[in-house]
């Protein structure tokens, strides 16, 4: 049997625990106490209003939601939850797991700022486009932007976003085409007469974009509900990297407008991967910061919203873009993916 002292010790530690009350009287709340005393609940809450002694979780009902990570991921399966106040084994407060699968391929993004009033984009702008989309597939990240014209007018974001690049180079004359990766400087190049050679130096600038050194890989799926469409993300860093930014476009295909052309005369044309609108509006670019450092392989997991603007086509047609940026500047592209909406 132990001494006195220690069974003392025991005993008023025990009854600290017993006699301290929460008091609170709110049978919704995490630290509901019918044994408290209700006269210092009363007194504390005051006038009927909710007492601050009683501690509620992340909802209306007083309770956490909490997710299922059933592959100890530290990822909650967005789709499978309950609600209870303390965390339950194998749940975290995260609903960002998606099934997602980072692959570690550097892309080669390119910013093509056109617009329909312009006759070389009608003439070599689609082709050169087709070129590249036809010849190097998921390795280019194409984002049309359409400045100041019949599909983005002045004050759309496609407009914000393309009048970003332009600025970079102080050159608002469009087609420009830019080229980006994460150990590239971007560079641009204006479009000539010369299919052959718009094609020649897309190619040249492409090529050195895929070769350039991986930083960050990129993962993302896209679920769409009513005109919102659910966005997730996973991205891995395989460098030790300071501050970075992610941008999360939807874009739309199939967009019809009547287009400028220099060799057939204005016609209406279908016009691929028009950027529509981004996740956040917080600066023209539409991008938010993931964090201010980060260590080799740190797998970073998000959760955003993008909505559906009024203008925009058949449902079908829709496609999302997440870009990693090393700063919020256009000349910051590190990396990006383009997948279907579900």
């Amino acid at each position: 049997m132990r001494k006195l002292i220690f069974i003392g010790t025991v005993l008023f530690s025990v009854a600290v625990q017993s006699c301290s009350k929460d008091n609170c009287f709110d049978s919704s709340a995490c630290n509901y106490d019918p044994e408290g005393d209700m006269s210092i609940y009363q007194a504390v809450a005051g006038n009927g209003d909710p007492s601050p002694v009683c501690e509620y979780g992340n909802n209306s009902q007083g309770r956490t939601h909490w997710y299922q990570d059933s592959d100890g991921d530290g990822l909650g399966i967005y789709d499978v939850s309950i609600y209870q106040c303390d965390q339950p084994l194998g749940y975290v407060a995260n609903d960002h797991d998606a099934d997602l699968v980072v692959d570690p391929k550097q892309r080669a993004i390119v910013t093509y700022v056109g617009s329909t009033s312009s006759f070389l984009c009608g003439a070599y702008g689609a082709p050169t486009k087709i070129h590249m989309e036809q010849t190097y597939g998921s390795d280019v990240v194409l984002l049309n932007v359409q400045y100041n014209d019949l599909i983005s007018p002045l004050g759309s974001f496609g407009s914000e976003f393309g009048s970003v690049f332009l600025s970079s180079i102080s050159n608002t004359v469009v087609p420009q085409v830019y080229f980006s990766a994460a150990n590239y400087a971007m560079v641009n190049r204006s479009l000539t007469v010369s299919q052959s050679e718009n094609n020649n130096a897309a190619d040249t600038a492409i090529n050195a974009c895929l070769s350039s050194t991986l930083e960050v890989g990129i993962a993302a799926k896209a679920i769409k509900v009513g005109n919102c469409i659910t966005v997730f993300t996973l991205s891995k860093f395989y460098e030790a990297l300071g501050e970075h930014y992610i941008g999360i476009y939807l874009l739309e295909d199939g967009v019809m407008a009547i287009q400028q052309n220099s060799l057939t005369g204005p016609a209406i044309s279908s016009h691929e991967n028009v950027i529509r609108s981004a996740a956040t509006y917080e600066n023209r670019l539409g991008v938010q910061s993931i964090g201010s450092s980060f260590s080799v392989n740190q797998i970073v997991s998000g959760k955003n919203y993008l909505y559906i603007p009024e203008d925009t086509g058949v449902n079908a047609n829709l496609q999302v873009a997440v870009v990693i940026f090393k700063s919020n500047q256009a000349y910051g592209i590190s990396n990006a993916v383009i997948v279907d909406v579900n």
